[in-house]
C-alpha cells in the first residue's frame, strides 16, 4: 500500500513538471502591431479670395467658376492687371501660397500663414519692376478701371437765322481790281459770291458754307473759286441780317467791302 501510494505520488509530480516545461518552451501569441495611418494627401488649394495691400500697390485673387482671376492695382487708380484668368497657384513648402499671371508683364502675389504678404512684377524677360511688402487685407474687390473719359459733344454750327422771305444782293469791289455780287436768302443765307474781274469778262462763282461765328458774334461764310482761289464772307452784324447791313468779301487773300440792300 505504501509503495502505491508513492508511485501515484511521483507520476503527479512528473506530469507536474512535463507540463511546466511545456507550457514554458512555447511563446506566447504575439500582439498585432497597430496599423500606421498613409499620409494625408496634400491640402486642398482653398478657393477664397484674397488680397495683398503694400503701401503702393493692391493685389487681389478671387474664384469664378473653381479659376483664380486676378487684379493687380497701382495705387490710386492704376490698374495694371484686372480679373486676368489663366493664373497659376503654387502652394511653397513654408505654408505659403503664391499667386502668378504672365503676360507681357509678370505679376505675382504671396501670400503667408502670417498674414503678411508681397508683390511682384517682372518683364517678360525677367527683369524685375516692382517688390513690395505688405499684409494681407480683407477682402475688397479691386475697383473697376476708370471709365474713358467720353469725346466732347460734336457741336454743329447752327445756321444764321433767316427773316421772313428776306432776299438781298450786297455790291462791293476787292482792291479796286475784282468787282463782287454776294447774294443773301431766307433759305440759304449768304451763300454764293459772284465775282467779275475788271481785266475780264468771265463771271467767277464761289458758292460758300456756314462755318460759324467769330469773337464779335459775326457769322463767317467760307468757299472758292474753281478749288483754287479762297473766299470768305463776314456778315459784320451779331444780329439776323437786314438791309443796310454790310459785308466784308476776301477773294485770294485781299478783301472788300459791301453793303447789303
Amino acid at each position: 500500500m505504501g509503495w502505491v501510494m508513492l508511485a501515484i505520488l511521483g507520476a503527479i509530480a512528473l506530469t507536474s513538471c512535463l507540463n511546466s516545461r511545456t507550457s514554458d518552451s512555447i511563446p506566447a501569441p504575439a500582439t498585432p502591431a497597430t496599423p500606421v495611418a498613409p499620409a494625408p494627401p496634400s491640402s486642398p488649394i482653398a478657393m477664397q479670395p484674397v488680397t495683398c495691400n503694400t503701401t503702393n500697390y493692391f493685389a487681389e485673387v478671387l474664384w469664378e467658376n473653381n479659376q483664380p482671376l486676378m487684379s493687380f492695382l497701382q495705387k490710386p487708380n492704376l490698374n495694371n492687371l484686372s480679373r486676368a484668368q489663366g493664373v497659376t497657384v503654387t502652394s511653397n513648402p513654408d505654408g505659403s501660397t503664391t499667386y502668378g499671371y504672365q503676360g507681357e508683364t509678370i505679376f505675382y502675389a504671396r501670400v503667408f500663414p502670417d498674414g503678411t504678404c508681397f508683390v511682384q512684377s517682372l518683364t517678360s524677360s525677367g527683369q524685375l519692376l516692382v517688390e513690395e511688402s505688405g499684409s494681407i487685407a480683407e477682402f475688397t474687390p479691386a475697383p473697376p478701371p476708370p471709365a474713358p473719359t467720353p469725346a466732347p459733344p460734336v457741336t454743329v454750327a447752327p445756321e444764321e437765322p433767316n427773316q421772313d422771305n428776306l432776299s438781298m444782293t450786297c455790291n462791293g469791289t476787292v482792291q479796286d481790281r475784282v468787282d463782287f455780287i454776294a447774294f443773301y436768302t431766307r433759305e440759304a443765307g449768304f451763300s454764293r459770291v459772284e465775282f467779275r474781274p475788271r481785266t475780264s469778262t468771265n463771271v467767277l462763282t464761289s458758292n460758300l458754307s456756314y462755318v460759324g461765328k467769330n469773337a464779335a458774334g459775326e457769322t463767317i461764310w467760307k468757299g472758292n473759286v474753281a478749288q483754287m482761289a479762297d473766299t470768305t464772307l463776314v456778315h459784320l452784324s451779331p444780329f439776323p441780317a437786314k438791309p443796310g447791313d454790310q459785308v466784308s468779301v476776301s477773294y485770294d487773300g485781299q478783301w472788300g467791302r459791301a453793303t447789303c440792300q
